[in-house]
């Protein structure tokens, strides 16, 4: 592949991705940290294919400058560094769902254990219930990386119309239409899956509120007003967190 030098976005995609990189950033510190593996994509607002994270990064070490463009055949359009090998998970999901305009995928240690075990995501917590509307389908083709078209979109078909899918013995990929959405997404998804397995290695009785009242929550929790003070609230926290190591 041929480096062409650092990115150079017009202000608007710059912002974009400032803010796509913070979402890296939470990521790392809500649980989805794996090493440099994991990697974020923003569909590029021009039409060009999508921006994606450059490779031999950890998610805490991201900025804005650290994403390639890329076309929806891989070739890489502006930006130096490593393509990620799973660069067909996001172009096909993107392919797939004009709804989505940015898609994570991370490698969380409870939505590993739940990808492992094919149960499906219960709303035994508020944050399962984000889910509700679609749940959380599992992708079985494979527990190895989506690095082909093909595999690409097996993994977009087993996705649908949901927010998040597992990926078997591998971890989990999300969505939204913005990357407040997407990455709130990902930070509830395992939230959803550690309550389950917690519950589950309790041995206590438990059970699933009904689906009507679950329904009725995702309206009443998570109105636009309450996603964007959640997502300020995370944009604090890891500011804290920033400061406290130093960068």
């Amino acid at each position: 592949m041929t480096e062409l030098g650092p990115i150079d976005p017009p202000d608007e995609i710059r912002e974009m991705l400032g803010e796509l990189a913070r979402a890296h950033r939470i990521l790392e510190m809500e649980g989805h940290g794996d090493l440099s593996l994991g990697h974020m994509s923003l569909r590029d607002p021009h039409g060009r294919g999508l921006w994606l994270k450059r490779g031999n990064l950890g998610l805490e070490e991201v900025g804005e400058q650290d994403f390639i463009l890329i076309d929806f055949d891989g070739r890489i359009l502006e930006g130096d560094g490593l393509r990620h090998l799973e660069w067909p998970l996001h172009t096909e999901i993107l392919r797939a769902r004009p709804d989505l305009n940015v898609v994570g995928h991370t490698h969380p240690i409870y939505s590993i254990a739940m990808s492992a075990t094919g149960a499906q995501l219960e709303a035994f917590s508020n944050e399962g219930v984000w889910f509700v509307e679609q749940g959380v389908p599992h992708y079985t083709g494979t527990s190895d990386l989506i690095n082909t078209p093909d595999l690409g979109r097996a993994h977009a078909a087993a996705l649908g119309d949901a927010l998040a899918v597992f990926l078997r013995n591998h971890g989990a990929a999300f969505g939204g239409p913005d990357v407040k959405s997407a990455t709130l997404a990902g930070v509830f998804l395992e939230d959803a899956a550690r309550m389950q397995i917690l519950l589950a290695q309790s041995g206590l009785p438990h059970a699933v509120p009904p689906r009507e009242e679950i329904l009725q929550k995702r309206k009443t929790i998570y109105p636009a007003r309450a996603q964007e003070n959640f997502w300020a609230y995370l944009t604090r926290k890891l500011a804290r967190m920033e400061g406290n190591w130093g960068s």
